[in-house]
């Protein structure tokens, strides 16, 4: 069965991915370029404007965790512990020695969970290629090492000043044993006119009418012992490499030529038809995504499909199990869907999951799948809240709706994490604002402020999403901002949202968000002195839309006829 995971894949790979259950493991982790990983979205509608969202956050930066992560290597021992430590005087405590440590406690388990029949692929950069090629021996053994494919991700670039632009990636290939899966006769380049060998190209010179070019290869068979192959075909009687009605089937379809009566006839063997050029190690054959492909959902490192679906293709067959640990935008996760594999999905990011549920919904045929590690009752979203403050305020803003969520990194928040939209009537548009406090001390003073940011940002309602039920105080004091006329009744300016009260049913009362339409979009874009822009009506159903303030601030928008607040 088809996995989704949300959390850490450490944690989830130890928990809940059985030894030896995975055929195939590609992982494209953050390539550590920065201590921060950035996911970098545009705008369609101004692609001048962009904002960043940090969907790993400063995971590679050396400090409690690595230590952690350096001090469990350290205790199990063998050959990985040895070269770990080797590393470690040599780098010291440095984002890149918390990277490598951290990357090899999750190696290590990628190594169990792979079949004997499996392979590893190891999608990464220049920056830190070569130390993670020397763990990797020390997991699986030097002698484990199949290839290191030159992905060719860019064209050239400009001259640099003081270096060669950098413009390939780097996938480390491993096998789990010398019996590993490999379909070999998948990974050919199909021949076209720019890619032919000049001594291909000098057998394949008669055309047909339609350009298709063609030589003339024999039919007769090379042993003159086979009695059952002996007949007349076109006024020749020959010892001939096929059976009577073949050869038939094939004159039918026009494959044979006759020169002239009673010439022994050949076969046309068409270019076009013939495996294609071997792959090598070098492959410039498959572009990135520019800006306007179909498949790009915006995240600056995504993977063509057609790439994943090549090296799935040549280490497994369908019905096998693709694992991702990091998978992103799920590129992994679509190309195994769409060659009849199964899969494993895991993401530490909230954004990520929705970016993939949305893009296998896409899929035609449907697809089916578990989701796990989405908080299911009130102690998940508790555990959420103290794994991760920024994707717990993710997954409430989700939960109850909003179409555009705000995450700043930088500065104060303005006390904004999400915004939601409504027909209001006459009045025009409303808005309704979120803020969510995933701690445990959470107060009147809280909701007060709430309140001085509803009023400064002129909004009709706002939701004060918070863990626990809200206290007396609390409640007093959202009930004092008393209510406002709306197009759908008479609604409370403030609710205060308990996720402990949301798994018992207790809902807000909001007005119908179901039918912003592409006018409400549209005016709001054209309001020059706004500070950030509403969603792009033209945007991809599956696609976020960021816009900008100041550095550090971030809008991500959603098409809202896409998000939903489902149960869970």
């Amino acid at each position: 069965m088809n996995q989704l995971w949300f959390g850490d894949n450490l944690t989830i790979l130890r928990e809940e991915i059985a030894t030896e259950s995975v055929d195939l493991v590609y992982l494209d982790p953050p390539f550590n370029s920065n201590a921060n990983y950035n996911v970098l979205f545009r705008t369609p509608a101004d692609e001048a404007a962009s904002a960043q969202v940090e969907a790993f956050r400063d995971t590679w930066t050396w400090g409690a965790e690595a230590q952690w992560a350096f001090d469990e290597i350290m205790r199990a021992g063998g050959s990985i512990a040895a070269i770990v430590n080797a590393l470690h005087s040599a780098l010291g405590e440095s984002d890149m020695m918390a990277y490598l440590v951290m990357m090899a406690q999750r190696l290590h388990e990628l190594r169990r969970v792979l079949k004997p029949t499996g392979s590893l692929l190891l999608h990464c950069d220049p920056t830190a290629s070569h130390y993670l090629k020397i763990i990797l021996d020390a997991i699986f053994g030097p002698e484990r090492f199949s290839n290191e494919i030159i992905w060719k991700r860019t064209m050239g670039k400009g001259l640099m000043t003081r270096r060669l632009p950098t413009n390939h990636d780097v996938i480390l290939c491993y096998e789990a044993t010398a019996d590993r899966k490999w379909n070999g006769e998948s990974l050919f380049i199909p021949y076209d006119l720019e890619n032919v060998p000049k001594s291909i190209a000098e057998k394949y010179t008669m055309e047909d009418g339609d350009g298709r070019l063609y030589q003339l290869t024999s039919l007769i068979n090379p042993s003159p012992d086979r009695p059952n192959l002996t007949y007349e075909f076109m006024g020749v009687t020959r010892v001939w490499r096929w059976t009577r009605d073949r050869m038939e089937n094939a004159r039918q379809a026009g494959l044979i030529h006759q020169s002239a009566p009673g010439r022994v006839p050949r076969l046309k063997r068409y270019l076009d038809e013939q495996r294609g050029m071997p792959l090598g190690d070098v492959w410039s054959d498959i572009p990135p995504l520019n800006s306007q492909a179909r498949e790009r959902l915006g995240y600056p490192t995504q993977k063509p499909v057609r790439l994943l679906d090549r090296l799935i293709k040549a280490m497994t067959d369908e019905g096998d199990v693709v694992l991702d640990p990091f998978c992103g935008c799920g590129t992994t996760v679509a190309a195994a869907q769409k060659s009849q594999r199964h899969w494993i999905g895991i993401d530490v990011a909230y954004h990520a999951i929705k970016v993939i549920e949305e893009r296998l919904a896409a899929l035609m045929g449907g697809t089916e799948y578990t989701l796990g590690g989405i908080p299911r009752d009130f102690a998940g979203a508790v555990r959420l809240a103290q794994r991760d403050k920024y994707q717990f305020q993710w997954w409430a803003n989700y939960l109850v709706g909003v179409q555009a969520l705000k995450e700043v990194r930088k500065g104060p928040d303005k006390g904004i994490d999400g915004q939601m939209y409504f027909m209001n009537g006459p009045r025009g548009w409303g808005r309704i604002l979120t803020s969510v406090k995933g701690g445990q001390h959470v107060g009147a003073k809280d909701v007060r402020e709430f309140k001085a940011v509803i009023e400064r940002e002129r909004a009709e309602m706002g939701l004060f999403i918070c863990l626990n039920q809200g206290t007396r105080e609390m409640k007093a004091e959202a009930a004092s901002f008393g209510f406002i006329e709306t197009a759908h009744g008479h609604l409370p300016r403030l609710q205060i949202v308990a996720v402990e009260e949301w798994f018992r049913g207790v809902r807000p009362v909001l007005p119908s968000l179901g039918h912003v339409s592409r006018d409400f979009f549209e005016s709001e874009n054209r309001q020059k002195k706004s500070k950030t822009r509403h969603p792009d009506p033209n945007a991809p159903e599956f696609a976020f839309t960021f816009t900008g303030g100041k550095a550090g601030d971030a809008v991500v928008h959603f098409n809202p006829t896409v998000v939903r607040a489902d149960p869970i």
